[in-house]
């Protein structure tokens, strides 16, 4: 009987971690994927270089969508930076985000984003 009242509160809570944990994992790996674009960015890489360091750090196929993308020029300043901004669309692999959903009028999607500045060389 104990067990029938203890183990949804106890599903609840380990299918939470998982996904709380792949949303943190997802997020710090994004932000890192950024941070190298705008790297590329700031060495006078094109946006197409930029995008090719994105992919290849973070992953093909991963459904990134580029926001913002400003790259440095031989002609920037130190005052000029380059910019990448991305988002992607986060998909749980426990069913605890579907039974969420279905108490919800309007239910979203969870969407990551990550913005990467670095200087400019000049």
């Amino acid at each position: 009987m104990e067990l029938a009242l203890v183990l949804p509160v106890l599903l609840l809570l380990v299918f939470g971690l998982i996904d709380f944990g792949r949303v943190m994992q997802q997020q710090i790996q994004l932000t890192e994927a950024v941070r190298e674009g705008a790297r590329v960015g700031a060495l006078n890489g094109t946006v197409s270089d930029m995008q090719a360091q994105v992919n290849a750090t973070f992953g093909s196929g991963a459904g990134i969508t580029y926001v913002t993308t400003q790259v440095c020029t031989p002609t920037s300043g130190t005052t000029v930076n380059s910019t990448l901004s991305v988002q992607r669309t986060f998909t749980p692999i426990t069913p605890l985000y579907t039974v969420i959903k279905l108490f919800q009028s309007n239910p979203m999607n969870i969407t990551l984003s990550a913005t990467g500045v670095m200087a400019c060389l000049g």
